[in-house]
């Protein structure tokens, strides 16, 4: 949540630093300024992509992990119950990192997508020299 809303708030300066978003549309940056305006976005972007898919890559080996190494002890229940209980604990880990995961994955479509505007943008931009 914190990421969209630093997204958000990036975003929306970028868009009053090319002047689309300011009132006084007359003063808007030079081509040279939104130029190194959306190069300094697009390397964010890139930055930002490359941490979220970092993350997601721990996430999934720690998702690989669950489970491994444990041991199981019957202790004063049977063995089948303590097996029992010990998969429903691994299942409810699974669920919770795939939904992580997702969120994740989300995050990095959405920053993709992002990151595609600004390089049209780019290309708007070299295109009316």
């Amino acid at each position: 949540m914190k990421i969209k809303w630093i997204m958000l708030s990036c975003l929306s300066a970028a868009f009053v630093a090319l002047g689309f978003g300011s009132c006084n549309s007359k003063k808007a940056l030079t081509k040279q300024q939104q130029r190194e305006a959306l190069a300094m976005d697009e390397a964010r972007l890139n930055s930002e992509i490359q941490e979220s898919q970092a993350r997601l890559m721990m996430m999934r080996q720690e998702y690989e992990n669950i489970g491994r190494g444990e041991c199981v002890y019957g202790g004063p229940n049977t063995m089948e119950q303590a097996i029992a209980e010990m998969n429903r604990r691994q299942e409810a880990q699974r669920a919770e990192m795939r939904t992580k995961m997702a969120a994740v994955e989300h995050s990095i479509d959405s920053l993709f997508g992002e990151h595609k505007k600004v390089e049209q943008q780019i290309h708007e931009l070299n295109k009316k020299k």
